[in-house]
């Protein structure tokens, strides 16, 4: 590992380097460029060399839970006054996990190892000791998981990977993210399958009118049904175990597409019953991006085809791991998923959830209490979880968006022209939603007319 002289030598080199145009961005000048590296460069340093906030006791907590929250808000760099509403989109990482990824690139850079068959990359390989972690959190075992890139990546290798014949059936809802609708629509001109979409209420009243709803589209034909375990829309809370237990029943595939869950909910895939599972570490669980975890119910990889190919697509005995090799992308990343699953582990998965669900129904009876807003979370906590989506009808939701974030340093997000989609996680308090419920007020009274 660089010691820190070295590591302030190659902070200054890369402060004094010429300042680069990216990609589909304005250049900064000369100024602003040496200024932007001289502040990411002193971020490094802090949080390498520097000496980092504590992580609040239990004790604290049991004392006083709103000081505990406030002393965890440290562990994010978070510049004062901006506000992060985008959760729903991408996770910020905290203090400990960006250590674990930053320190793994700089010790991988350096193309030392006792293996000389490692490098510094995953895409060729099981790398158990980054699947092991993965496995236990989230209740399943080792080789039921493959590493993937993100869940567009794991919807493709289900939909891909499954071999179905023209006429045969697909349900999904009409709240899936274009990710886990595409792959189906593409089968579906190319190959003949039959895609239903059922429209989910909104909200729901009870699980079993979801499943009523599966259950009136199923037919004979039937082979897979896909579902959001929380919807990208609305952040509704399916019945994901009640609906694959019904799919069990009826001899039919269970795919979840769980992006919004890792982090957010504790989860456990046996538990759920399902045959596949995509969940996305970068929004909840705060890692790095560039990291997705594909479930394969033991005995159903046999049952897919490779949609990338390289050498071991053959290997059946690595079961979930064939789905794995698909080239070169940085191990680096792993070590940053480990670090965010020992991050929640030291917080608490049951502490996190109950949070983000204490702070969503803040948000909910504060925004839904605006006149002219049309709730799309349910009433209670049995359908809701940490997105709160709120209709404005009429309003442009996108010029707000715009403004907040150029005027008043706030950045949100919305899921159509006029609904807003609000997450709320840890890093946030009841100050922070009164912020941003206070600033919409006014903005939509000012700009009424």
């Amino acid at each position: 590992m660089l010691n820190r002289r070295e590591l302030l030598g190659m902070l200054g080199a890369t402060a004094a380097m010429p300042p680069l145009a990216w990609a589909g961005r304005p250049a900064s000048s000369a100024g602003a460029a040496a200024a932007t590296a001289a502040d990411a460069g002193g971020l490094i340093e802090e949080i390498l060399c520097g000496t980092q906030p504590a992580m609040p006791s239990d004790a604290l907590f049991a004392r006083d839970p709103e000081a505990y929250w406030a002393e965890l808000r440290k562990q994010w760099i978070f510049r004062p006054g901006f506000l992060y509403l985008n959760n729903g989109t991408n996770g910020s990482c905290p203090r400990p996990i960006l250590r674990a990824y930053i320190e793994s690139i700089l010790h991988e850079e350096q193309m030392e190892s006792d293996d000389p068959e490692l490098y510094p990359l995953w895409g060729y390989g099981n790398w158990d000791v980054y699947r092991q972690p993965v496995a236990d959190f989230v209740g399943a075992k080792l080789d039921e998981i493959a590493l993937v890139r993100n869940a567009t990546e794991g919807l493709n290798y289900i939909a891909n990977g499954l071999d179905l014949k023209p006429g045969d059936e697909v349900i999904y809802t009409d709240e899936e993210h274009g990710s886990g609708k595409s792959p189906w629509l593409l089968k579906q001109k190319r190959y003949g399958v039959v895609v239903k979409e059922v429209t989910l209420p909104k909200p729901p009243a009870t699980k079993q009118q979801i499943l009523d709803l599966f259950e009136a589209a199923r037919t004979p034909r039937t082979k897979v049904v896909m579902a959001s375990h929380i919807t990208t829309m609305t952040g509704c809370v399916l019945p994901v175990r009640e609906l694959c237990g019904w799919a069990r029943q009826n001899y039919i595939l269970s795919f979840i597409d769980g992006a919004h869950v890792i982090g957010q909910l504790p989860v456990n895939f046996h538990d759920i019953g399902c045959d596949f599972y995509i969940t996305t570490p970068h929004k909840w669980l705060l890692s790095p991006k560039g990291i997705g975890v594909l479930y394969i119910r033991e005995g159903a990889s046999d049952q897919l085809w490779n949609t990338i190919a390289t050498g071991g697509w053959d290997d059946y005995k690595s079961h979930a791991a064939r789905l794995m090799q698909f080239g070169s992308t940085s191990v680096c990343i792993l070590a940053g998923l480990v670090a965010a699953i020992n991050f929640w582990k030291t917080v608490g998965p049951e502490r996190i959830e109950r949070r983000i669900r204490e702070l969503h129904a803040y948000a909910k009876a504060e925004l839904g209490a605006l006149p002219g807003a049309v709730l799309h979370s349910a009433p209670g906590p049995e359908f809701t979880a940490g997105i709160c989506a709120v209709d404005f009808p009429g309003f442009d939701r996108m010029k707000f968006e715009l403004w907040a974030n150029q005027t008043q340093r706030i950045r949100c997000r919305g899921t159509s022209a006029t609904r807003f989609r609000i997450s709320t996680h840890i890093y946030h308090n009841r100050a922070d939603l009164d912020r941003f419920t206070n600033t919409l007020a006014d903005y939509r009274k000012k700009n009424s007319a």
